[in-house]
């Protein structure tokens, strides 16, 4: 399993709301830059939405 499955994964079995930081706890062999860039790619795809900006970026899962 690659990192943006593993992030993927970890995102869709999130319920509501989760952090960069959240991710990074949850998956602590992955780095933060593997996660950012793997979370990006999730909202550029649109199955994950962000919100917020900076340090109060939050990430939670599109509704089908």
């Amino acid at each position: 399993m690659n990192i943006y499955d593993i992030v993927k994964t970890y995102s869709e079995n999130t319920l509501g709301k989760f952090s960069k930081h959240d991710a990074l706890v949850a998956c602590p062999s992955l780095g933060s830059s593997s996660v950012e860039s793997a979370l990006k790619k999730l909202v550029d795809e649109g199955n994950v939405i962000r919100t917020g900006a900076g340090r109060k970026k939050m990430y939670m899962m599109k509704k089908e």
